[in-house]
Order: structure tokens, then sequence, then C-alpha cells
């Protein structure tokens, strides 16, 4: 704290001067308020600026969240229609094998029947 430069009253001054209580103002007090109310709207400005930062994050999270479900989505469907091919495909080798194997039943047997006659 700096002290302000005063010069000291001599003895008859003091003596021969009129003495009144005078209230000592402080200038810091002026300008405090000020002081206060610029740091309160920095501190507002700051948490809007964040607020509104997360509030972009949060917005872009949630578009990649649905980009994400959607490719798991097709994942899935593709993943259930590789599953229903194979199954076609091995019910149809088992119908062929049957069909190859009683195929081959009957040739075996007009063979035979040639061979007798």
């Amino acid at each position: 704290m700096a002290w302000p430069m005063i010069r000291r009253p001599s003895t008859r001054e003091l003596l021969h001067a009129e003495h009144r209580p005078v209230i000592a103002r402080n200038r810091r007090r002026y300008w405090l308020p000020g002081v206060m109310l610029c740091v309160v709207a920095a501190l507002l400005f700051l948490r809007f600026t964040e607020n509104s930062a997360h509030a972009q994050q949060i917005t872009q999270l949630a578009a990649e969240s649905e980009a994400l479900h959607a490719a798991l989505e097709r994942s899935r469907l593709q993943r259930q229609e590789a599953q229903a091919t194979e199954e076609q495909l091995l019910r149809r080798i088992t119908q062929l094998s049957t069909q190859i194997e009683r195929l081959q039943t009957e040739l075996a047997f007009f063979r035979q029947q040639k061979k007798s006659r």
C-alpha cells in the first residue's frame, strides 16, 4: 500500500487551525465495482463460450453415434443375409446330393437290367 506524501503541520498551525472531522474517501471504492462487474462479465462470457463448445461437441458426437448405429444395422443385415444364403445353399446341396444318390441307384439298376438281357 502506498502512503501519500503529506507535509507534517507545525505545532503553530495545529493550535491556530480549525479542526473539523473529515471523512476519508477511498478512491478505490469507485472503480472496484466496475472491476468486479468486468470480472463477472468475463466469467459469464467464458462460461457461455464453454457451454457453446460443449453443445457443439455433443451435436457432433450425436451425429457420429447415429452414423455408427446405421453402420451397425447394415452389418447386422449383411450378416443375416449371409446366414440365410448359407442355409439355403446347404439345403440345396442336401437336395442335390439326395438326387444324385437316387439317380446313381437308378443308373446302377438300369445297367444291371441291360447286362441281364
